[in-house]
């Protein structure tokens, strides 16, 4: 199995909890409830890092294509 691969959710479950962490203890500093700004801001959180692993998908599946051909 490719190295990258494994590693891959690794980091991005990284990258997601760090910036929702920060994201929570920004609100909770400043005594804000569930505002739209800060729910926008979780659920970006959660779902930024989606679009890099959506991209790297597609290329390492045109790769694979291109070396088959």
């Amino acid at each position: 199995m490719d190295v990258f691969i494994v590693v891959l959710p690794w980091a991005y479950l990284l990258v997601a909890v760090i910036f929702l962490t920060m994201t929570l203890l920004e609100g909770w500093a400043n005594h804000d409830g569930w505002t739209l700004a800060r729910l926008s801001g979780a659920v970006a959180c959660i779902f930024w890092p989606l679009t890099a692993v959506v991209l790297l998908v597609h290329i390492l599946a045109s790769a694979a294509a291109l070396r088959q051909a």
